[in-house]
């Protein structure tokens, strides 16, 4: 088989494997378009009827789905700090006839393809929402825009948590995601704290006054960030000890 061909099989058997996590994981993002359906009222401003403690939390909210979204809901991995089950995964794959190169591409494909789906999917509801006049209305490049920005902010996001998945122990990537909440809920406070801005509709605001730049540059960073997390543990995981504590 070629490189890309042991590629794509790998990633095909862990898609398989998730199963029912796409349901889940359907009516957890329905309920995102909810929560936004609730904050994003065309009576609501991006400065205005929203108060402070409110605004945080829709902002933590709105950022921890950027850093879950490349994510099913796997009953696998539920219990990941206790049972390591991303390491097994990983000893798992270098008992078949395949590289470790090959290993981490699989990965992160499936992360890709999954993240892809998933927000081109609350997009599409956005707009739904959106035609209905449920939400505030923006145009078709707008919306185009907020596409690939936050497409680009969650393959950012994903390149620290693809690292810490493939390099880490099952309790070391837990505390290292705990700091990535740690970090977004600072941003939604200094969010909060220097304006009252909501992310969601900054971000609409950014790319209608400046354009494809705003989603352009998101897509650039995080398809580098992406490059280079991929690029390191290519060279990493073959020197991981796979057996340690």
């Amino acid at each position: 088989m070629s490189v890309w061909s042991n590629v794509w099989w790998l990633a095909k058997q862990d898609l398989k494997m998730v199963r029912y996590g796409y349901i889940w994981s359907l009516l957890y993002y329905l309920n995102a378009m909810f929560v936004l359906f609730v904050f994003m009222k065309p009576e609501i401003s991006m400065h205005g009827e929203v108060n402070g403690f409110l605004t945080v939390v829709f902002n933590l909210f709105v950022l921890s789905i950027i850093q879950v979204v490349g994510y099913p809901i796997d009953t696998r991995n539920m219990n990941y700090w206790k049972n390591d089950a991303y390491t097994k995964r990983i000893l798992q794959l270098k008992m078949l006839p395949v590289t470790n190169k090959e290993i981490v591409t699989s990965r992160f494909l499936v992360y890709i393809l999954y993240s892809s789906f998933f927000i081109l999917l609350l997009h599409v509801g956005i707009r739904v929402m959106m035609s209905l006049q449920w939400v505030e209305p923006v145009g078709w490049g707008t919306w185009l825009g907020m596409i690939f920005f936050w497409w680009g902010a969650v393959l950012a996001v994903g390149s620290f948590y693809l690292y810490g998945e493939l390099s880490m122990r099952g309790k070391v990537f837990f505390r290292f995601s705990l700091l990535m909440l740690l970090a977004t809920l600072i941003l939604s406070i200094l969010l909060w704290w220097t304006g009252n801005y909501m992310v969601w509709p900054l971000a609409i605001s950014s790319i209608e006054r400046y354009g494809v730049i705003v989603p352009a540059c998101s897509l650039i960073i995080g398809a580098t960030a992406l490059g280079f997390s991929w690029k390191i543990l290519g060279r990493k995981i073959g020197h991981r000890d796979l057996f340690a504590s």
